[in-house]
């Protein structure tokens, strides 16, 4: 019965019996899509080395074709 009064009022307890104004469910959720979000950013950062690495190879390659060229029509 207190616990439903407390609920309406938006107070909830959590496993270690403390006062807490999130519902428990919605504590999860929250502890959940950060660990997602932090994944997703740790992939993102993956990503942007793969692409920085190969826009370097890319460069390197088109300074070489330039320098052949140079070298034909030299």
């Amino acid at each position: 019965m207190a616990k439903d009064i407390l609920g309406e009022a938006g107070l909830h307890f959590d496993e270690l019996n403390k006062l807490r104004v999130l519902d428990p469910e919605v504590t999860q959720q929250t502890i959940e899509l950060k660990e997602e979000c932090k994944e997703f950013v740790d992939k993102i950062g993956q990503f942007q080395k793969i692409v920085g690495g190969l826009i370097e190879l890319v460069d390197q390659l088109a300074k070489e074709a330039e320098n052949e060229k140079m070298k034909v029509s030299g």
